[in-house]
């Protein structure tokens, strides 16, 4: 019983080396078949190299036969027969109502049998969250998962629900349930790409790999067969000319940033209780608010390097300017819909038009106000300095911890629900998801950006009524930097292979080749930080960095405070201060909420088993996801495009240790988020000793350069 055979079963005749790892040979092997490479926050957080923060441990055999059967448990679900007969018998063994007393919580059991005897989402079926009958059927498989007293009977609770439950159901509750399990904690989770690359890439690279996997096409030759497929972004089915969205394709439809949304909503699932599930509640609402400042921040620097101006408002009432053209379709080969730019709003989305302007409108009064009105007819400060944030992030969300979801609704949900230009669907079953309203589409429509401004306009407008903090709140004369420079900033595209066999139906008679798609992407060379700061006393010293832009798209300087809003975190760390002077060196690898890339599964596998039957040790991370290192920066320009960083120092008073399942624990200086450019200027242009803006150049290479030169 295992996972993957593409390629390492090979290892039969003869002995490959993967990753320094040495595959064993194994004569019973079956149906070893493989996915690519394994990959949100609030705070943005987490990553991969720094062992200083996020420590690594050496897994022991409960670990390795925990992460084995998790492995197997989502290879190929599309095809549990045909892969594994095994599998599937022992799955259809497995009598849930009869073991009822293996689950800690009978009625959620007695729940899901309900409505699997009445009928739920077929296989085979397109699924998305945002549609409530099919949520509330994800969610009941959810809480069957969660509920198993043990390991044993989550692992054959999952091998049923393998076999009878729709595919994206399975996968989503499965993928929550591995995250929010005590006896799952650290264990690793393919990416969404490897399960789903119909949602990654277009439907012509989906259909020749389809073809390549069922009928072959050419090999690679090398030390194991492979069919590499080319693959290029939307855009370039489009006239370049005049659509000039498409030029930030690269960044957009990037499977690493997709893949971190898809996390970054699963570290807080709108539609998950928090207190039932060991959520943070303080900080839910904060962190869905940041995180997307965050992203949205990165995002304007990437339109800023391609010269393009910031984003247009739009009307709710008025044609939308931005079109979308995803060439994408669903695996049950339905295509995602499309939106013609400066088109108007179909008339069928009318009553939810009406229902978010209303929406909107509360949320603004409430904000102007500094009150919003609860359930029970009770009201609450939101400008609150503890509590605030997190209470306007959650209703904006909409999610389960809303003061009111029928008073203010999901400002999020609706949005998505008008913006995608689906049509309505005409059973509960027969639906037609737009990219919004599937995780790991979103950001792939520029319209994810625009409705994103709206709602980063109401987090700036309840920002910009809080008080601005004293200097006394952020100058600190016993703290002195004495210089701040940094390595020449170098971007280029490099190639990336995904396997994405997993995700495809394959030949039973060829189970030992692999399907590639090969794709451009963006990626920068390391480079190092070096800072020197005087310091009055022995310290602990909190140091953030941000990045932001130093002239718009016109080539006009910024000046403050217009600027500041465009700045994004990219480090945030906590050192300790000799007195005098301190020299450090801080390498963008170790910035707190990146990971690199994650080997591929096959290879991942791998040294899975190679600590499983031959001994060697096998390591993990205490966490599971990040945003992808490789993108920190922007693309930047041949002549070196003109940013700037921001750095401030500050003594810690008090230390906050941040815990996630998905992002790893991290200790942070207790501040708000986003601090000391969170709140409005009063005078105060950021010129203190223990502040400075650092004027800097990004250079993009091409490939030739990048042989040539480096």
């Amino acid at each position: 019983d295992t996972y993957l055979q593409i390629f390492l079963l090979r290892c039969n005749t003869c002995d490959h080396n993967f990753g320094g790892s040495e595959v064993p040979r194994f004569s019973t092997f079956e149906n070893m078949l493989v996915p690519p490479r394994l990959w949100l926050l609030g705070l943005l957080a987490c990553s991969l190299v720094s062992a200083e923060y996020y420590n690594t441990k050496t897994a022991d055999e409960d670990y390795l036969l925990k992460q084995k059967k998790v492995y197997n448990l989502l290879y190929h679900i599309s095809q549990p027969a045909e892969i594994n007969y095994t599998w599937y018998e022992e799955g259809q063994k497995w009598d849930i109502e009869a073991n009822i007393d293996l689950y800690s919580n009978a009625e959620v059991v007695k729940e899901f049998l309900y409505m699997y005897k009445n009928g739920m989402l077929p296989r085979g079926e397109t699924f998305s969250l945002y549609y409530p009958s099919l949520l509330k059927e994800m969610m009941a498989l959810f809480r069957l998962f969660y509920y198993a007293n043990d390991f044993e009977t989550f692992y054959k609770t999952a091998l049923w629900a393998r076999n009878n439950m729709n595919e994206g159901e399975y996968t989503l509750a499965f993928y929550n349930a591995v995250i929010r399990r005590s006896d799952t904690q650290y264990i690793q989770l393919p990416p969404p790409y490897e399960l789903y690359p119909y949602y990654f890439f277009n439907s012509e690279v989906m259909e020749r790999a389809q073809h390549a996997s069922l009928f072959g096409l050419r090999e690679t030759s090398g030390e194991y067969k492979a069919y590499i497929l080319p693959a290029n972004y939307s855009g370039w089915y489009l006239n370049r000319d005049y659509y000039l969205e498409n030029k930030l394709n690269y960044f957009t439809e990037d499977i690493g940033l997709n893949s971190y949304y898809f996390f970054f909503r699963l570290a807080y699932p709108f539609w998950m209780p928090s207190s039932q599930f060991g959520l943070l509640e303080s900080l839910r609402g904060a962190e869905y608010l940041y995180g997307h400042q965050q992203l949205m921040n990165r995002y304007y620097l990437e339109r800023l390097v391609n010269d393009l101006p910031r984003l247009e408002d739009f009307d709710w009432q008025k044609p939308f300017y931005a079109g979308y053209y995803p060439t994408m379709i669903h695996k049950n080969g339905l295509p995602f819909p499309q939106r013609p730019e400066q088109s108007n709003f179909p008339v069928y989305k009318y009553k939810y038009i009406k229902d978010i302007i209303d929406r909107e409108s509360r949320l603004t009064a409430a904000i102007d106000a500094g009150y919003v009105f609860g359930n029970g007819s009770k009201w609450y400060n939101i400008y609150n300095e503890q509590e605030g944030l997190n209470i306007l992030g959650n209703i904006i969300e909409g999610n389960v911890n809303s003061y009111n979801r029928k008073f203010y609704g999901s400002i999020d949900s609706l949005g998505r629900k008008i913006l995608g230009y689906n049509l309505e669907p005409s059973s509960k079953y027969k639906i037609l998801p737009s990219a919004l309203e599937i995780f790991s589409t979103s950001m792939r429509d520029p319209a994810f950006y625009r409705l994103y401004k709206r709602i980063m306009d109401l987090y700036y407008r309840y920002k910009m009524r809080q008080s601005p903090y004293s200097r006394d709140e952020l100058i600190y004369p016993s703290l002195k930097i004495e210089s701040f420079s940094i390595d020449k900033l170098i971007t280029y595209f490099d190639q990336f292979d995904t396997t994405i066999n997993n995700g495809i139906f394959i030949n039973e008679n060829d189970k030992t080749s692999l399907v590639k798609v090969r794709q451009y992407r963006l990626n920068h060379k390391p480079f190092n930080f070096h800072i020197t700061i005087n310091s009055d006393k022995p310290m602990k010293a909190a140091i953030r960095i941000f990045l932001g832009p130093k002239y718009d798209s016109h080539h006009r300087l910024y000046e403050l405070p217009e600027n500041l809003r465009y700045f994004y975190e990219i480090d945030n760390w906590i050192l300790d201060l000799n007195v005098g002077l301190n020299k450090i060196s801080r390498n963008s690898q170790d910035c707190f909420f990146t990971i690199p890339d994650q080997e591929p599964s096959e290879i991942f596998y791998s040294k899975l088993m190679a600590s499983l039957y031959d001994g060697k040790p096998f390591t993990y991370n205490k966490r599971i996801f990040g945003f992808p290192g490789r993108l920190l920066l922007p693309k930047g320009k041949k002549e070196g495009m003109p940013l700037q960083l921001f750095l401030y120092i500050s003594p810690v008073s008090s230390e906050y240790q941040y815990m996630s399942r998905i992002w790893g624990n991290y200790k942070f200086d207790n501040r708000p988020f986003g601090f000391p450019l969170d709140k409005p200027l009063d005078g105060l242009n950021y010129d203190g000793p223990n502040m400075l803006f650092k004027d800097i150049l990004i250079y993009h290479k091409d490939e030739f350069d990048m042989n040539i030169i480096y």
